[in-house]
């Protein structure tokens, strides 16, 4: 009998030893997982139109997380948490979706906006994938910059700027988007 006992708590004990060398590789396997994501950490400063006023400046934080399929976008207001905007862009597909209000954008027009100031790369012009009554506006986006400007569909416009630039820049900018996306029948 106490044979049987040694024998089984022999078991147990290498059993539990190897279930521990399991458990430990799958973490550096979750830890590999998580070095194929680049990371990101950036300013970004929000200009928000109303018609063509300018209303308010409020300072962002955008994190970037690529991999090699998808890029997300975190916008993260500074002072106000319910006012953050998250974002995710399909390398494939070209589709970009906003999450919380679940709007899918599509790509209808490649390298249509440039702005040197803000990029090097020039924006492409995106389009919601469904028309719907009061849907967001076009929208000017490129991979490495994110999102350059929202338009909320009610006469209210979104600029975000890597920084905090000159309100008369940023409606000089919104001016340019407006032209950009008034003569292509968007």
């Amino acid at each position: 009998m106490r044979k049987a006992i040694y024998i089984s708590l022999s078991f147990l004990i290498l059993g539990c030893s190897n279930f521990k060398k399991s458990e430990s590789n799958n973490s550096e396997k979750i830890e590999s997982a998580k070095d194929l994501i680049e990371k990101t950490i950036e300013n970004r400063f929000l200009y928000v139109f109303d018609v063509d006023s300018l209303k308010t400046e409020t300072e962002y934080e955008l994190t970037i997380e690529k991999n090699d399929s998808i890029i997300k976008y975190h916008y993260k207001n500074i002072t106000d948490s319910e006012k953050n905007m998250n974002f995710k862009f399909v390398r494939k597909s070209k589709l970009l979706t906003f999450f919380g209000i679940g709007f899918e954008f599509k790509l209808i027009k490649k390298e249509h906006l440039s702005e040197n100031k803000l990029s090097k790369l020039n924006f492409d012009l995106y389009v919601l994938t469904e028309s719907i009554d009061d849907g967001n506006g076009p929208m000017f986006f490129n991979p490495n910059y994110g999102i350059l400007n929202l338009d909320n569909g009610w006469g209210r416009q979104y600029l975000f700027l890597n920084e905090d630039k000159e309100s008369e820049y940023a409606k000089n900018l919104m001016e340019l988007i407006y032209k950009k996306t008034l003569y292509n029948n968007v």
